[in-house]
């Protein structure tokens, strides 16, 4: 039985991260019998056998002051750097063992070719460096690329991709970034999709929800159709992009939203993808902007990514901003709503046909939702292009792993 080394970030308490590691996992075991080394490229070597169970969940602002606003680059990266240092002994021991049980590597899942910092080039480096070391085959699965990256940056990540045998990335605007820093990276870099288009395979069990054979339709107490608000905190979109939404509009818009869903006789369900941050963002914005709106349900806040597929699968729409929370409401066909923030986002909705269900906050919240098809799945290409996408990416693990 070969044994596939997979390095990503799979105990990010955004459990989109998670559901990444958890559909790459169901794609190779789809694949054959392997067995799978778990490793998070921040936190170590995971257990193999673990069931992660519900827990409390994180709920805590990420800071916007000036303080934090006025932190130069060069002391985030110091520090970063020294945080790497501190636990460098510790993590290489670690990273080296499962090197050498391993057959292959694979460095994957996620928006991990970014510079935030330097934490990912150095976290990538390590892995990257030591399976060269080792002399073991090298493969960077399905990951999203952007810049800016710094000079360190861009040389760490080149180091690897360079010694990678293959390249997935998951969206066409990865690949021409990634090309852009390396034209000679052409050969072996396939732009593909997302794994989490694998969320129904990866979870055959999944609780009422709507739009496949396998998940009936799902409705509330008063049998009135779900939709669901997956909210993410907009300060999230000052560290990833270039559009600005204060936190107090950004509540008033999710509030008018769910007063024109109610007023259309549809049931809300308020969620989030698990980080705290959001979490604190609904919790102290949101919710008290919702008190007394019949019709309004705030779900528990996920602290395991079976507990945020179900929540998800539970609503018969999705209109939602983290990528991570309408990629599963896609797999499972269902009327997906992405409101535009990452340019991540944006593209993998290109790519499926579905440009029309881009979503701008900038728009009366009222209009955005009179537009919208809440109660009709997907249709004209994207049913063909989810399978052709997923067929692509079941093949290219075949390659990789043969």
């Amino acid at each position: 039985m070969k044994t596939i080394l997979l390095a990503g970030v799979p105990k990010s308490p955004n459990l989109g991260d998670g559901l990444i590691a958890y559909t790459i996992n169901r794609m190779i075991r789809m694949r054959g019998s392997y067995r799978i080394i778990h490793f998070d490229l921040l936190d170590g070597r995971c257990p193999e056998e673990e069931t992660p169970s519900e827990a409390a969940p994180v709920v805590r602002l990420n800071a916007a002051g000036l303080k934090k606003r006025a932190t130069p680059d060069w002391m985030r990266m110091l520090k970063a750097y020294w945080l790497h240092r501190a636990k460098d002994s510790v993590m290489l021991g670690q990273v080296r063992e499962a090197v050498a049980e391993a057959d292959a590597v694979f460095i994957g899942g996620g928006h991990l070719l970014i510079d935030t910092y330097l934490t990912f080039p150095l976290s990538v480096r390590r892995v990257a460096r030591e399976a060269k070391r080792q002399r073991k085959p090298l493969h960077i699965v399905f990951v999203g690329a952007r810049g800016p990256w710094s000079l360190p940056a861009k040389r760490w990540f080149l180091e690897a991709c360079r010694y990678a045998e293959t390249i997935a990335v998951r969206d066409a605007d990865s690949r021409e970034f990634l090309l852009a820093m390396d034209a000679s990276l052409a050969d072996k870099t396939v732009a593909l999709a997302d794994p989490a288009l694998y969320t129904l395979e990866a979870f055959p069990r999944l609780p009422a929800g709507s739009g496949t054979d396998r998940v009936p339709a799902s409705r509330s107490a008063r049998n009135r159709p779900v939709v669901g608000l997956g909210i993410m905190d907009p300060h999230e979109m000052k560290r990833h992009s270039a559009f600005r939404w204060e936190r107090d509009e950004c509540a008033d818009w999710w509030r008018d939203a769910a007063i024109e869903l109610t007023s259309r006789g549809l049931q809300v369900n308020v969620f989030t993808n698990g980080s705290a941050t959001d979490n604190a963002f609904v919790e102290m914005y949101v919710k008290p902007r919702c008190a007394g709106l019949e019709g309004v349900q705030f779900l528990g806040y996920p602290t395991t990514v079976a507990g945020l597929v179900e929540r998800i699968a539970a609503c018969e729409a999705v209109i939602a901003q983290r990528l991570h929370a309408c990629i599963p409401a896609l797999s499972m066909m269902k009327p997906t709503y992405g409101l535009i923030w990452d340019q991540k986002l944006s593209s993998i909705f290109r790519e499926l046909g579905l440009e029309s269900h881009l979503v701008d906050f900038r728009r009366p919240a009222s209009s955005a939702i009179a537009a919208m098809r809440l109660t009709e799945a997907p249709a004209g290409r994207f049913p063909e292009l989810i399978r052709l996408k997923k067929e692509e990416l079941y093949r290219h693990m075949g390659r990789i792993l043969a």
